[in-house]
């Protein structure tokens, strides 16, 4: 049976980058207001762009940023 867990962005950032809860909430709320802006304005590049290349996530990281 495959296991589908995966860490929430703020405890990847947290451990990836060595970097605190709160430093790393902020990076995930800035992004989430950039992603959602890109949304509004219809640049969907850019929204998919901000997981991969920025916060250098896979894309299945989408959905926490959605919901």
């Amino acid at each position: 049976m495959e296991n589908n867990y995966r860490k929430p962005i703020v405890e990847t950032l947290m451990e990836r980058d060595g970097i605190s809860r709160g430093e790393a909430t902020a990076i995930r709320n800035n992004f989430k207001r950039d992603f959602f802006e890109a949304i509004d304005t219809g640049d969907f590049d850019y929204a998919y762009d901000i997981i991969m290349d920025e916060l250098g996530l896979e894309p299945d990281y989408i959905d926490e940023l959605i919901f």
